[in-house]
């Protein structure tokens, strides 16, 4: 580690190389990820839009978001669960 930053600094053109490398990598990891927050705001406006459209409650604040998400996750784990006893006894 020690031998490559010593040719890093002694060789101003590999250093610029390797700046150079380093803010192409920073920069397409931030896009990748502005990409991914991108894509989660628009699935969130969208909950939003077919929860308003089908006249359910929006829920407000981040205590209603935990309280909705983990009854819904109950649901399906329970539901899952039936499947599976059903297939079982077949």
């Amino acid at each position: 580690m020690e031998n490559i930053l010593n040719v890093l600094t002694s060789n101003k053109i590999l250093l610029a190389a390797a700046v150079f490398v380093s803010i192409v990598i920073v920069l397409s990891a931030w896009k990748k990820l502005a990409m991914v927050a991108l894509v989660l705001v628009a699935l969130l406006v969208l909950y939003v839009g077919y929860l308003t459209y089908t006249g359910q409650k929006v829920p407000k604040t981040k205590q209603e978001v935990m309280e909705y998400g983990t009854k819904k996750i109950d649901a399906i784990k329970k539901e899952g669960y039936e499947t599976i006893k059903q297939v079982n006894k077949k």
